[in-house]
């Protein structure tokens, strides 16, 4: 099968469940009759027994899980910071391993003939890589839930895409900047914004190796498009700065732009899971300062949909990322 067509298994399968209002065994029969794919019937099978996971699978669904996940991994990475770099530039290890990792390099000597020849200690550490959950839900009508026709199924796989995203990215960031350095922005000036940048490569780029990425905000994205110089195609969507990938995201805090070099992150995505219920509760927190209303499925007419992906990062480098915050290039003024 295409990657193009195993990409969009696993929102089929979560259609199918939201218009089954969570029941594996009725989205499996609609799915039949929908004359879906052998690989998203072999899903709906699975799902019936045990849910739709990659862990305690086996036999011919995990397989077809797996496909399907990696596949829509994969799809992914034009809208995740997380999933771009996976594709492309992170270190991937098994999960739930120690990794040993040397903080301090051991010392060369020149030494006279016949002296004793010293070394320097090695200083390792040892950190686990340990699953984190990162949890994305969609909300739908049951009338959005039961249209099983193209373009439901497109806006399906649409807020899919994008809630999952979000979710695992919030949640590699969350991870990855604890004790990464973080600088105020230079100034709104041409000259600032070049000390900016010279900035996060003193702090990031310490060893001439690795995989670098500019992550940012969407309004330092905007700004940056902005500039028409020689230093890279830049669009608000993203490109690139300096010939190094630049990557935008909502789940960056306005004002910031970031460097990481992926090479000094491990990191691997282990499993989603599906599951859809029209009788749950949901807390709506649109307003973080607002406390949240709790809505009932069941009395609204909606569907829940809720992504759980388990995946985990862990820095090898204290210098692995560092942000400059405070990024006003450009304002009237400077």
């Amino acid at each position: 099968m295409p990657a193009e067509t195993a990409s969009i298994d696993l929102p089929i399968v979560a259609k199918f469940l939201l218009a089954a209002k969570g029941d594996a065994g009725l989205a499996h029969m609609l799915a039949a009759n929908s004359r879906a794919s052998s690989r998203v019937l072999n899903i709906l099978s699975r799902a019936a027994v045990g849910g739709i996971t990659t862990d305690s699978s086996s036999g011919e669904a995990l397989v077809d899980i797996s496909v399907a996940q990696s596949a829509f991994f994969g799809s992914l990475r034009t809208r995740s910071v997380f999933f771009r770099m996976l594709d492309q530039g992170f270190r991937r290890v098994p999960l739930r391993t120690h990794l040993g990792i040397i903080s301090a390099s051991a010392t060369a000597w020149i030494v006279g003939e016949g002296d004793p020849k010293p070394l320097s200690r090695l200083t390792l550490t040892s950190p686990a890589l340990t699953p984190k959950k990162a949890v994305a839900l969609v909300v739908v009508s049951d009338e959005v839930a039961r249209d099983t026709s193209a373009a439901g199924q497109s806006l399906v796989t649409t807020e899919l895409r994008g809630a999952v995203s979000d979710a695992v990215d919030e949640a590699f960031f969350s991870a990855v900047m604890t004790g990464a350095a973080s600088t105020p922005s230079s100034g709104t000036t041409g000259a600032d914004m070049v000390e900016d940048f010279r900035t996060l490569l003193g702090q990031v780029n310490t060893t001439g190796g690795g995989s670098l990425f500019w992550a940012m905000s969407v309004d330092t994205a905007n700004r940056a498009s902005l500039i028409l110089d020689d230093r890279g195609a830049m669009s608000p969507l993203g490109g690139e700065l300096l010939n190094i990938p630049a990557l935008v995201s909502g789940m960056i805090p306005s004002g910031t732009l970031r460097l990481i070099n992926a090479a000094a992150i491990a990191v691997n995505a282990d499993s989603i899971s599906l599951d859809a219920s029209g009788q749950v509760d949901i807390h709506m927190n649109d307003d973080p300062e607002a406390e949240a209303a709790l809505v009932s499925m069941f009395q609204t007419n909606g569907v829940a949909l809720k992504a759980e992906v388990s995946f985990a990062a862990e820095k090898t480098r204290h210098d692995a990322v560092a942000e400059v915050t405070d990024i006003a290039w450009g304002d009237v003024g400077s």
